[in-house]
């Protein structure tokens, strides 16, 4: 026993020795920026996201962010025809696609850093900036009447005043329309914690989870029929970021 208590010993000093050695190394590495690309899902939808970042100190970065993401309003409800079976399915009373471009500036500070190759990296992350959303037109096919009175299909932009479910026989394209929506800007708040895994100093895996606030002027208009809209979108999310990190 003693000479496995011995044995034992020498394997977790050694191991203590390589684990202050790979601290050692990473800590003498001074890298001066970074860059990832990743994918995060949030509460009202998902999005894409890149990320640049510049090394103020060894635990610092200030970070530049720009996001692709959508918005879906909490009282969609996906329905389907009653008039013709295998239609495509819409969401009744959705008027406007929500998308948006948020650009913004930000802090992330590294408050626990990495004990050993395989340790975790704990930073927590601050933004603000700008949302730049687009309420894209919802178009549907629709049963009308031609001259003649007889039951013809049409696309036509939703209107809720004129159109009701009786009317309606499924979505169309996505991309009908798209230029005949409206800007609407507003203000980003974002706050999150991120944690990094990678084994290779020089990669960044992380995961992040957090929250946005998005501002905005006015109430954007995702929803018709009477349906409420909303001014202030808050969200919580989840992301996965990828990329590397470099010493010029």
């Amino acid at each position: 026993m003693f000479r496995i208590g011995i044995i034992l010993g020498l394997i977790f000093f050694t191991l203590h020795l390589s684990a202050q050695q790979t601290v050692f190394e990473e800590a003498r590495t001074i890298y001066k920026k970074e860059n990832t690309y990743g994918g995060m899902i949030h509460t009202s939808g998902w999005g894409l996201t890149y990320r640049h970042g510049r090394y103020t100190s060894g635990f610092s970065r200030r970070i530049y962010e720009l996001e692709f993401t959508n918005f879906k309003h909490p009282k969609e409800i996906k329905t389907f025809s009653s008039v013709l079976n295998g239609s495509s399915g819409y969401f009744y009373g959705k008027q406007n696609y929500l998308l948006a471009l948020r650009t913004s500036i930000g802090n992330n500070n590294t408050f626990i850093s990495k004990q050993s190759v395989r340790g975790i990296a704990i930073s927590y992350v601050l933004n603000w900036g700008i949302t730049f959303a687009y309420a894209k037109p919802v178009y549907l096919e629709v049963i009308t009447q031609d001259d003649d009175n007889f039951p013809i299909t049409e696309v036509q932009r939703y209107n809720p005043e004129i159109h009701d479910r009786g009317d309606i026989i499924g979505k169309a394209s996505f991309f009908r329309g798209f230029l005949d929506g409206r800007f609407y800007p507003g203000a980003l708040i974002k706050a999150g914690l991120n944690f990094e895994s990678s084994r290779q100093p020089e990669n960044i895996n992380a995961l992040e989870v957090g929250m946005t606030l998005d501002a905005f002027l006015q109430k954007v208009p995702i929803m018709g029929d009477d349906t409420p809209n909303q001014q202030f979108l808050f969200n919580f999310y989840v992301a996965l970021n990828f990329g590397g990190k470099k010493t010029e």
